[in-house]
């Protein structure tokens, strides 16, 4: 199956610019912390480091919808984003 990931702010510093956009394969069923292995093994280890040991405070967000359950299952078409949290003034 097929997921898009995109990555905002600090996240897509990481990744670099020319990344900030990406398409992967994963296995049906696959997690959020599938797509982290993916994103380690195709875009940045970095970036996996630094979000799972909350060096990088991000909203994961699928479909528009915040997501804070890493063994959420993803489907085929779907659309993850890591985004800074809002901040107010």
């Amino acid at each position: 199956m097929k997921v898009k990931v995109m990555f905002f702010g600090r996240a897509r510093d990481i990744v670099g610019d020319d990344k900030g956009f990406v398409e992967l394969e994963l296995k049906e069923g696959a997690s959020l912390n599938d797509l982290l292995d993916k994103i380690a093994e195709d875009v940045s280890e970095k970036f996996t480091k630094k979000f799972r040991s909350k060096t990088i405070i991000l909203m994961t967000v699928v479909n528009g919808v915040s997501i804070n359950d890493l063994n959420y299952e993803l489907k085929d078409g779907d659309a993850v984003a890591f985004v800074p949290p809002s901040q107010g003034g």
